[in-house]
């Protein structure tokens, strides 16, 4: 799965030009970019795992569609290796809502590249950001000598009964972010895990680190792990059964290409420019 993962990357960033795509038509192109393979090289690989490779790329779409993330492609019937490129893609029928999101999707593959040139502390700052977008009423950056934290963050909880809109307070949210090349392993995950149990317990350790808006708020504490690439199985499994959220930049991109602070009328790249922007900002002294 690891060396098949850069293929299905290539086919959810790449800007196609044309709405309706055949799967084995890019496919030769995908390996050669994202292997590093010679065009020989490429054409036999792409002869030989085309089936194993289309369906990795339905399962993504299937993961994103169920992880939140509006999907990069709707498929054209079973069976027939083809795809519909949703950004260039609206039925008849398709809700204006639904439009809107489409048309944000050239813009997601965007802010999908800038990630990948930015440097760890400047990735720190975009998980800032994405807090910020989503609400967080407080947010900030820690030190560099941080116990395993990056950032804080105070962010409203919002449900449908009276025990999860908000009553008993916004999550508190405590994070760290990790800039790998690879999906992170589960050791990486076990000093953070430490170093949420001493926020959950005021650690005497983490007095000058915590901000005091953090300790006044009275609402649940939640640990998120923001790992470019994700996490591997057993860092997901280990993560999950402490009830930490792990996410990756594509997530990451999404929440910054869906925001309301800019809208598709002002231009593919627009949410790049907002998103550079902030960055500067948070990191400014």
């Amino acid at each position: 799965m690891a060396i098949s993962q850069p293929i299905v990357s290539w086919y959810l960033e790449q800007d196609f030009d044309h709405v309706a795509i055949s799967f084995d038509d890019h496919l030769v192109d995908a390996v050669e970019i994202s292997l590093s393979k010679s065009r020989i090289e490429a054409e036999f690989y792409a002869e030989n795992h085309s089936d194993r490779l289309w369906n990795l790329l339905r399962s993504q779409i299937e993961e994103d569609r169920q992880r939140g993330l509006y999907p990069t492609f709707s498929e054209v019937g079973f069976g027939f290796k083809r795809l519909f490129w949703n950004p260039k893609y609206f039925p008849s029928g398709v809700s204006k809502y639904d439009r809107r999101s489409r048309l944000r999707l050239r813009s997601r593959i965007q802010v999908l590249k800038s990630i990948q040139n930015m440097n760890s502390l400047q990735y720190e700052a975009l998980s800032v950001l994405a807090c910020k977008l989503s609400g967080a009423a407080h947010f900030c950056m820690t030190p560099n000598d941080d116990f395993g934290i990056d950032f804080f963050a105070v962010i409203p909880s919002i449900g449908r009964t009276h025990l999860f809109s908000g009553g008993s307070g916004p999550l508190r949210i405590v994070g760290q972010c990790k800039m790998y090349e690879r999906g992170v392993e589960r050791a990486v995950i076990e000093p953070f895990i430490i170093a949420l149990g001493r926020v959950h317990q005021r650690s005497t350790l983490l007095k000058d680190l915590i901000p005091n808006w953090f300790l006044t708020e009275r609402g649940p504490i939640i640990g998120w792990f923001v790992a470019h690439n994700g996490l591997q199985t057993k860092a997901k499994e280990y993560a999950n059964n402490f009830g930490i959220v792990h996410s990756d930049s594509r997530d990451l991109a999404e929440i910054v290409t869906m925001s309301r602070a800019w809208q598709p009328s002002d231009g593919i790249n627009a949410p790049v420019e907002l998103m550079r922007r902030e960055i500067d900002e948070i990191l400014s002294p």
